[in-house]
């Protein structure tokens, strides 16, 4: 649990310190600089350029994770791996390349009336899926090299802080808004590139073909998981992608509900920060686990991981909901309609935090195609509940059919954990957390906020305040209660370092 500890802490302290970033970029200077319409189109296409990535990278950073210790050996190169995964993504790109423009025709008719922005700059998506798909490539690599911080700081900092200066150079009035996404575009390059240099000065970047090999039985098997895991990968995009897609789509609501509902939906991402750094680092481990058969580190992994990200994720769940009224008046008016997109969304994320690395067990193990066929059906059933909701509820809506999909999908990977590999990862600890959670939440929001009429600069101290009350109740309890024992050693290390 080491190096899972170290990486993840590592790993969040990058990741956090982008979610200022971004939180700064995305949830406050973007919508006071931009129309709905063109944060919205930021989004839309981020989002398409994530699926477009999953699909060309066909499959092999997924089938890595479970694979590659069969490849691992520095003296050969690890066997080639990195450049079949690069070959692959190159065949995967072109026939993105070519979908794109054979769906350019039903793009313009279906997007001329409500969203002619993104019917403007719709081949933007090339570039981006290409910068997107091959940073994606180094990082899974560096990853399974055991490096997840590398790639974390790269995405989740520098490229927000470039976009950020982006968006300073809009304000400014030194470019155009075409120019603007220019500079946009060059922070996803950027991005790849360095995450390339920094895996190449660590003497891994291994490109040619002449080490590569793999004996017909481990073809055979890569490639089936490879399918199966493009299945899953892309099955996983569409649900992150589908509800911003069907809201642009919806007459009613078009580009401009697409900018609120992606400015809500990135408040709610904060929640799963810690998640992300967690099953970067896991991943790995938990492969290496299987290869050798050790049962008990999987289950003390797994049972550290929904304790713990469920301690974080109630943590700055609470914080989050407590402060919203004080950050919408920093938004300008018409954003205050995601108020409940971001609870329902962010409880989601709640949820898939609390039932830990199930994914990641289910899919480095050699049930891995049933993970695949939960995907499938969360997808169907995602658009299904999309399909009824939105045009009922709007964005609400989209965001309720998130959460309920999101509760479904990981009761039914828990639950086949637990029969298949007879893994119960809950404790009471887990329940006196929520209570706990729920307690300080009920607290924090009893103190009346600043009132509309109030300078702004009262909303930020009352940020500051509550923020620090909500720390103080529910990390003390935490601690003084002694749920979790990693919460512990990780705080009397910091005594023992810092006082």
């Amino acid at each position: 649990m080491g190096i899972i500890k170290r990486q993840t802490i590592q790993s969040s302290v990058y990741t956090y310190a982008g979610v200022a970033v971004g939180f700064l970029t995305q949830g406050i200077f973007f919508p006071n600089l931009f129309s709905k319409a063109q944060v919205g189109l930021l989004s839309l296409l981020i989002s398409l350029s994530l699926v477009l990535s999953q699909l060309a990278n066909l499959g092999t950073n997924g089938a890595g994770g479970r694979y590659f210790p069969y490849f691992r050996n520095a003296e050969r190169q690890h066997n080639g791996y990195l450049f079949m995964t690069s070959l692959t993504t190159l065949v995967g790109f072109g026939l993105c390349v070519l979908g794109l423009w054979l769906a350019r025709p039903w793009i313009i008719e279906n997007n001329q009336g409500q969203s002619p922005l993104f019917v403007d700059y719709y081949y933007l998506l090339i570039p981006l899926t290409l910068f997107t798909v091959y940073f994606t490539v180094f990082d899974n690599y560096a990853r399974l090299l055991y490096d997840p911080v590398t790639g974390t700081l790269l995405q989740q900092f520098v490229q927000r802080l470039l976009i950020l200066l982006a968006g300073v150079a809009y304000w400014l009035g030194w470019v155009t808004f075409p120019q603007f996404l220019g500079l946009w575009l060059l922070a996803f390059f950027l991005q790849m590139v360095l995450m390339i240099f920094s895996v190449a000065r660590d003497e891994a970047l291994f490109l040619s073909r002449r080490f590569l090999a793999m004996d017909p039985e481990l073809r055979r098997n890569l490639t089936r998981y490879a399918a199966l895991t493009l299945t899953t990968a892309l099955s996983s995009q569409i649900i992150l992608t589908i509800d911003k897609v069907m809201i642009n789509n919806t007459k009613e609501l078009g580009l401009s509900a697409t900018g609120v509902y992606s400015i809500a939906a990135n408040f709610a991402t904060v929640i799963a920060v810690p998640a992300t750094a967690l099953y970067k680092v896991s991943g790995t481990v938990i492969a290496e686990s299987w290869k050798s058969n050790d049962l008990k580190n999987i289950v003390m992994i797994y049972r550290k991981s929904c304790l713990n990200q469920l301690i974080a994720g109630c943590l700055v769940f609470v914080g989050v909901a407590a402060n919203l009224p004080n950050v919408f008046r920093f938004l300008p008016a018409g954003y205050e309609a995601g108020y409940f997109v971001i609870l329902w969304l962010g409880l989601g994320k709640l949820i898939d935090m609390a039932t830990g690395i199930n994914g990641i067990i289910l899919n480095t193990s050699r049930y891995y195609i049933y993970d695949s066929l939960f995907f499938v059906a969360l997808t169907f059933f995602t658009i299904a509940a999309n399909y009824y909701l939105i045009p009922r509820f709007g964005i609400n809506g989209a965001a309720v059919g998130g959460a309920l999909a999101t509760l479904l999908y990981n009761l039914a990977r828990t639950l086949f954990v637990g029969f298949a590999f007879r893994m119960q990862p809950f404790t009471w600890h887990n329940v006196i957390v929520v209570v706990l959670a729920a307690a300080v939440w009920w607290i924090s929001v009893q103190v009346p906020y600043p009132a509309a009429t109030a300078p702004k600069w009262r909303n930020i101290v009352d940020i500051a305040w509550r923020s620090a009350l909500i720390t103080s109740l529910f990390g003390g309890l935490i601690i003084g209660l002694k749920l979790s024992p990693e919460v512990n050693q990780t705080v009397a290390g910091l005594k023992k370092r810092f006082l």
